[in-house]
């Protein structure tokens, strides 16, 4: 088996499981669409159904989906993802890289069951806003915190910016940063961008780390709480309201 049809069959088994157990599947299933970012029209077409359908199942008016029309979604996300050159599938792949959190880099991460706003996720992290005010009505689906000292130190320079470029429509917080200079470079090398960046135990951020992240649009916060144990356990209290 190779390893692209591992890492496949991974996430087709991350998808199904979520959209299933969902207390709301159709909600489930409209997150993983838009994670895709694929419109309602394109996935009716490749299924060869009405979007009403798909329109239907999302805003919970038609009953849950059963085990093989959720398989039918998750294949076709899949399958349209990879005619596209299967970027999306990259991204979570580097994500689900289990080595990564192994090392201790990836502190927490979490996806959330329904998207919550940069503003009120920088509120709950008692974040100083530097760069991207206009933007914090932006949504995130979820989180990833990494310890850049460790990530700096442990990862080969290749493995550092696929780390930071494994984001789709989350925010990535940086603890132990110093300047916030060196994430910031290497979000901008990568295609896939977090919708937020967050950094935690900085003194004082680089000018250039907020200009890139002017440049990029992607709002630049600096969380105030005290320690990475006090931290992580606010990110698991953090849920759609």
């Amino acid at each position: 088996m190779s390893a692209q049809v591992s890492i496949r069959e991974q996430l087709a088994r991350r998808m199904a499981g979520e959209i299933a157990l969902s207390e709301h599947p159709g909600q489930a299933m409209r997150i993983w669409r838009e994670r895709f970012r694929l419109p309602q029209i394109v996935l009716a077409e490749f299924l060869n159904i009405s979007p009403s359908v798909i329109s239907d199942y999302e805003s919970g008016r038609r009953k849950s989906p059963g085990t093989s029309t959720i398989r039918r979604f998750v294949m076709a996300l899949l399958t349209l993802d990879e005619r596209n050159g299967g970027q999306v599938i990259a991204a979570f792949a580097r994500l689900m890289d289990v080595s990564l959190v192994d090392l201790n880099i990836v502190l927490a991460m979490s996806d959330f069951s329904a998207p919550v706003t940069c503003g009120e996720f920088c509120k709950r992290l008692k974040c100083e806003i530097l760069s991207g005010k206009s933007l914090l009505n932006r949504q995130i689906y979820g989180y990833t915190l990494v310890d850049v000292e460790r990530a700096v130190r442990e990862l080969s320079s290749d493995a550092f910016l696929k780390l930071f470029g494994a984001t789709t429509e989350r925010c990535l917080i940086f603890t132990k940063v110093s300047t916030g200079r060196a994430p910031m470079i290497a979000i901008k090398s990568q295609e896939f961008k977090p919708v937020l960046v967050v950094f935690h135990g900085v003194t004082e951020v680089d000018r250039l780390a907020i200009e890139l992240s002017e440049q990029m649009k992607i709002p630049l916060g600096v969380s105030k709480i005290s320690s990475i144990d006090t931290l992580i356990k606010e990110l698991q209290t953090v849920k759609p309201a």
